[in-house]
């Protein structure tokens, strides 16, 4: 399998100044369309940061044999090919 690859659309630095944080309660679901801009500075609290992440596209999209994120040959209970 080839590694990750990240496509650029637009190589234009972008803007730092004037972020606004998203700040969220514990147990808040957060959803972010993947080209939106984003990040996550450190964290600096002595808890840990969990982050789960769930990558879902339209069943009829061309998905690339060499995409890093790959179904296993065995369907999740509940879903079939």
């Amino acid at each position: 399998r080839k590694s990750t690859y990240n496509e650029v659309f637009d190589s234009t630095p972008y803007p730092t100044e004037g972020l606004v944080p998203l700040e969220a309660a514990r147990g808040t679901l957060v959803l972010l369309n993947g080209t939106l801009p984003h990040r996550s500075g450190p964290n600096t609290s002595d808890k840990p940061r969990h982050a789960y992440t769930l990558h879902a596209i339209d069943g009829t999209t061309n998905y690339p044999s060499d995409n890093w994120l790959q179904r296993t040959s065995l369907p999740m209970r509940g879903f079939s090919n």
